[in-house]
């Protein structure tokens, strides 16, 4: 067997086990380039099973076969490519792309008698749609990984080689063994050329799929940290709801600030009045601006709780008794600036003692101002 056809049936068979592999990878992986790629490498293998065939049994219908299937490889390069960089190119476009390439395979063989001339033709066909491909891939400043960088760059070298047949069978270096050289040594740069753009593949298929599940993984934890402040949070006023109250304080407590604090029960006065004149939407904005207040006047470290309807529980760790009362009438104070009434009750909390208890304690005493603040109201209006 001469050594041309030796190095073409080594081409085909590392066409054929790049097929081989893009197949089975394309049942696995939906991505419109694979699906590309494993069609081109079939091209691929096909355009030089139907050469060899060629060049055993004559320069006939398997020569336009050739001309057709080579003429699709680098067709099927430009669309992945295309569909790579997020091309919408429909299949049924490809339908209209049959056509040319047709008239190419039937015509080719019959216009041009020269084989020399006819493999130019092929190979100026072939560089055009590599190069092509070559610039669809090629980075264009975004931070691209080496996968496709290298696919894009060997790509540019198999147009290259192939337009340097191009020239060569052309007579452009003078005598023709230029020609006949890379006739006979063209196959094997061309397979240890598509070896890399396997790698290249294979690497750029790894790093897509590396991208997709980095990208999946922050979607995850996106919905993940939405979850938890659904779960945590109240709806209504973007407080904490009562149900991570526990975990809240106990977290407190065993950091920094120590075991000891104040806990603050605040319950709004008139909102029954507000829902009777103005409806349960005018309470509700009420219930947010008491909200926006107490938490305008708290620390970064204080939690702030809807406890209730309209009650809320102000844990203020490391603070004495003293510094509490403070913070009381503080608070109190700024919702009446706000236009909003509100009872308050304290408790101290301190190590060995459950911060329930003093939050029924803190209630206790809220009820109780709220019971004389009543009293007052009765004694005015009586």
């Amino acid at each position: 067997m001469p050594l041309f056809e030796i190095a073409t049936a080594a081409q085909l068979a590392g066409s054929v086990v790049l097929a081989l592999f893009f197949v089975l990878l394309e049942r696995h992986d939906p991505r419109p380039y694979l699906a590309d790629w494993m069609a081109a490498w079939i091209a691929q293998a096909g355009a030089l099973a139907v050469f060899l065939a060629a060049l055993r049994w004559g320069w006939t219908v398997s020569l336009a076969a050739y001309l057709f299937l080579e003429a699709g490889h680098g067709l099927l390069l430009c669309a992945a490519a295309r569909h790579y960089r997020g091309g919408s190119l429909r299949r049924t476009r490809y339908a209209w792309m049959v056509l040319p390439l047709g008239a190419w395979a039937a015509a080719g063989p019959v216009l041009i008698a020269d084989p020399l001339v006819l493999h130019a033709a092929q190979f100026a066909v072939l560089a055009a749609t590599e190069l092509a491909a070559a610039a669809l891939l090629w980075p264009r400043g975004e931070l691209a990984g080496m996968g496709v960088r290298l696919t894009a760059q060997v790509l540019a070298l198999v147009g290259l080689l192939h337009a340097l047949h191009v020239a060569a069978f052309a007579g452009s270096f003078g005598p023709d063994a230029p020609a006949m050289l890379l006739l006979q040594a063209g196959p094997f740069v061309t397979l240890l050329l598509q070896m890399l753009l396997a790698l290249g593949m294979v690497l750029t298929v790894t790093e897509s799929t590396q991208r997709a599940l980095a990208t999946s993984n922050a979607h995850l934890q996106e919905a993940e940290h939405r979850l938890k402040i659904l779960a945590e949070t109240d709806p209504l006023t973007g407080c904490f709801n009562r149900r991570v109250f526990r975990d809240l304080v106990d977290g407190l407590r065993s950091g920094r600030e120590g075991p000891q604090g104040a806990v603050l029960m605040l319950d709004m006065d008139d909102l029954k009045e507000i829902n009777d004149r103005q409806g349960h939407a005018a309470g509700d904005e009420a219930i947010r601006r008491a909200a926006e207040t107490i938490r305008g006047h708290t620390r970064s470290t204080d939690i702030v709780v809807r406890w209730g309807g309209d009650e809320f529980v102000v844990v203020v760790p490391g603070a004495s008794g003293a510094y509490a009362q403070t913070r009381r009438n503080e608070l109190v104070a700024a919702l009446v600036d706000a236009g909003l009434a509100a009872s308050a009750g304290l408790a101290v909390y301190e190590e060995g003692k459950d911060i329930m208890a003093a939050v029924n304690e803190a209630d206790r005493e809220m009820y109780a101002a709220k019971a004389v603040r009543k009293g007052r109201a009765s004694a005015t209006a009586g």
